[in-house]
């Protein structure tokens, strides 16, 4: 260990001493978290409703500032004292103060997150000038390939469905008790909103759903865990829909009420009513999303939801509940409970047969021939054959849980290369007229023009893993190319010239971002969508 890797790693220590030294932890756990979610509601509410963003601008922003909440949130669960059971829900300007400067601080510290894990895996360098950190300048790279990750939907499917609130907000207000005088507001929940919000939420909600029903985890299936996340999702709209009703014109913007801090009883019997559920199904899908339980080491907001105020209420910030990814967090928390790992495993083999299937089908809707299987150490995940064009498209198919964070980046890394040499490995054989691929699996002749690519459902790794002759593709937009020319040809050609790829200056900037943490301070990049 070198003079400099000492001073990268003493910067470290006092980044993160500087980043854990905020004060809103010594006022009890309850009131600290209390105040972080809602002041993180207010940016919710300037964001889609006193300056709202475009759409594009508006996701970015949703999910940097679910990331950003996670580290403060983190800080309190493990040291904050749990034994406070009051909470005063008013606006306390120096709470209010100091829940915004960790949020604002977490942008920060969420860069130094990102830079030093990469170092560790010497994947850039680090110089130390006085009191800056210099890393790599990453701008210069490749960067189309974490731009497509970032800014095009997650899966590849395509354009996001808003909920359009026009459709319940009388309803809401109706059943809605304003209190103009303290600021404050109560939703009073009946079965007639609950099936009006939850009738809105499943036409929007429903379709980000893909896992079969019937699949059975530890104590619920998916069916149960799908009306039971949607319910509390409708109830948490109305709530955010309240809020908005009850900023409008008002000084305060209704920020006393505008978490749902409700008693744990109470809510598990609104959900198991409204969602038609047993109360212990409820209770076990509630105990495993819960911030902190289930053994989880490092929580994340968005894979546990669910706040425990530790006053016998749970605590429902609309802001996180209508904006996170049910089905893939629920993946990612088993993944991350060493009794869940197995059904986990499980999943990801089913998942891989689904995307294989929906393949499948579409291709034979399009009149293309489609052929798979494998002939002693020849495997084929799925090829798309045009026997008029004498065109054959052979896909590795992928499916793995985005990763949320470097070392998940490093193993879904590892994935991505595995399928391209096997990709490439299928290529090679077919220029060596190997008979066990060409006969035996694909049934064409060796004058086929043959392309190999690798699709992935989620996420199509950084610029590190990309191979020339070999594109990496989420699958919605595979899919939605097919459909839309009904041409291998033109998909191929598209493929080839990797025109499914943003560009930079005319769909994303990329830029240096200035961090700083007591006294350390660096240059990251960020990417902006145009």
């Amino acid at each position: 260990m070198n003079k400099s890797d000492d001073l990268i790693r003493k910067a470290e220590q006092e980044i993160d001493s500087a980043f854990l030294s905020n004060k809103l932890k010594n006022i009890g756990y309850t009131q600290a978290v209390w105040t972080l979610l809602s002041v993180v509601e207010d940016h919710h509410l300037r964001i889609r409703v006193v300056e709202p963003m475009s759409d594009e601008q508006l996701q970015v922003y949703i999910d940097n500032l679910i990331n950003w909440l996670s580290y403060p949130l983190r800080i309190c669960l493990k040291e904050a004292v749990k034994n406070s059971n009051k909470l005063t829900k008013v606006l306390i300007n120096e709470h209010y103060g100091l829940a915004q400067e960790w949020i604002e601080k977490s942008k920060q510290y969420w860069n130094f997150c990102l830079i030093f894990p990469l170092w560790y895996r010497k994947k850039i360098q680090i110089s130390v000038i006085e009191n800056k950190l210099i890393p790599t300048d990453c701008t210069t790279l490749e960067l189309e390939y974490e731009a497509y990750n970032r800014l095009v939907k997650k899966s590849g499917d395509g354009a996001e469905t808003r909920i359009d609130l026009n459709k319940v907000t009388q309803i809401v207000i109706d059943n809605t008790e304003f209190n103009n005088k303290h600021k404050i507001f109560k939703v009073n929940f009946n079965s007639h909103l609950a099936s009006e919000l939850i009738a809105l939420c499943n036409e929007v909600y429903l379709s980000k759903y893909n896992l079969p029903e019937e699949w059975q985890f530890s104590g619920f299936t998916i069916s149960q865990f799908k009306s039971i996340f949607i319910t509390t999702q409708a109830l948490s709209l109305a709530w955010y829909i309240a809020r908005v009703e009850a900023a409008r014109g008002r000084k305060g913007l209704a920020y006393s009420s505008s978490i749902w801090v409700v008693k744990k009883q109470e809510l598990i019997t609104h959900i198991a009513r409204y969602s038609k559920q047993p109360r212990n199904v409820v209770k076990n899908i509630y105990d495993k999303i819960t911030f902190g339980n289930a053994g989880i080491r490092h929580p994340d907001i968005a894979t546990q939801p669910l706040i425990d105020l530790y006053n016998s209420h749970y605590a429902i910030s609309p802001f996180i509940w209508l904006n996170v990814d049910a089905e893939r967090n629920l993946c990612v928390l088993l993944n991350q409970i060493e009794s869940e790992k197995t059904i986990y495993s499980k999943l990801v083999e089913n998942k891989e047969s689904i995307l294989k299937d929906e393949f499948i089908k579409l291709v034979r809707s399009l009149s293309f021939d489609c052929k798979y299987g494998s002939k002693e150490s020849t495997d084929v995940d799925l090829a798309i054959i045009d026997r008029q064009e004498r065109l054959c498209l052979v896909m590795e198919l992928k499916w793995f849980i985005e990763p949320a964070e470097i070392r998940e980046c490093h193993d879904r890394s590892e994935e991505l290369v595995k399928s391209v040499k096997q990709a490439l490995k299928i290529k090679n054989a077919y220029r060596n007229s190997d008979r066990r691929l060409i006969e035996g699996v694909l049934n064409i002749e060796p004058d086929y023009e043959l392309m190999t690519i690798v699709v992935s459902k989620n996420w199509i790794g950084h610029f590190d893993v990309q191979n020339l002759e070999v594109p990496i593709i989420k699958s919605g937009d595979l899919m939605r190319k097919l459909e839309s020319s009904r041409s291998l040809s033109e998909t191929i050609s598209w493929l080839k010239l990797r025109e499914y790829l943003p560009k930079r200056g005319k769909d994303f900037h990329v830029g240096h971002v200035n961090i700083q943490l007591g006294d350390w301070q660096s240059k990251w990049y960020g990417i902006k969508p145009i």
